[in-house]
């Protein structure tokens, strides 16, 4: 996500976009971030998914409509968005109450990560679990907020998931990359204050994830890389790529559809 000037909304007043630790880089598909007022003089957070021209609008509208239904689902848990709202004549824009906080990676950078905070992000994450969602994106520290007060707050919720219905097996996978995801960060910026059994439990279990856009590349750029120092092309590897590219597309229409 990255800051921008917001799309009018009328009941709305656009300001300045957010401070540069709340900044991600700036791609064309990436949902845009600015700070607004309501009628109240209440600061929001607006939120807006692109909206290119037919058919990809409805793509992205999909992605809003999604969001939004999580954000909902969540709203009212001490550690998330608050007052999530949004304008039907503008579907893709999300907003909710601004969050005074700024990213954990900006805060380690410029000051100390309060000794308490990995351990209330620990308990949140159990307690947004045990509400029925799995958030799928907690390894990336842009999704973590460390308030005025020291308190995480959990942001971006274009990946989660309802665990209702799922099956187990596919339940504690959510569940267990979740807590590998906030395992990561612990273990990144705070380490002297992670319980020894759980770094156990991080370097057992923790894999990278290939299925994103530039680690699937780079995977696949390897595995072909080796294919030609080898120069055998076999029957096998031609399937392996092949279930690695439908594999990695499955997963995404999945989650833009679900």
């Amino acid at each position: 996500m990255n800051s921008t000037e917001c799309s009018s909304w009328d009941h709305l007043n656009c300001k300045a976009p957010l401070p540069p630790n709340h900044q991600r880089s700036s791609h064309w598909y990436k949902a845009k971030i600015s700070v607004g007022t309501d009628p109240q003089g209440e600061k929001k957070i607006l939120k807006a998914y692109p909206s290119p021209g037919f058919p990809i609008r409805y793509y992205f509208l999909a992605l809003a409509n999604r969001e939004y239904r999580m954000l909902k689902r969540v709203e009212g848990l001490p550690f998330t968005p608050m007052d999530v709202g949004r304008d039907r004549r503008e579907g893709n824009l999300i907003s909710y109450q601004y969050i005074d906080g700024r990213s954990i990676k900006a805060v380690s950078k410029s000051d100390t990560i309060p000794k308490d905070f990995f351990p209330k992000l620990y308990s949140a994450v159990l307690d947004l679990h045990q509400q029925g969602t799995a958030h799928l994106d907690l390894g990336n520290s842009g999704n973590i907020l460390v308030t005025r007060n020291g308190n995480p707050v959990i942001i971006d919720f274009g990946s989660a998931f309802s665990l209702e219905r799922l099956p187990g097996y596919l339940q504690r996978w959510m569940r267990k990359k979740d807590l590998l995801g906030m395992l990561k960060l612990w273990r990144r910026f705070d380490r002297e204050t992670m319980p020894a059994f759980l770094l156990e439990y991080y370097r057992r279990n923790y894999k990278k994830n290939i299925y994103t856009p530039r680690r699937f590349y780079k995977a696949t750029k390897r595995h072909l890389l080796k294919r030609l120092a080898r120069r055998s092309a076999s029957n096998a590897d031609d399937a392996a790529i092949l279930r690695i590219v439908g594999l990695f597309f499955g997963l995404m229409v999945l989650i833009s559809l679900w």
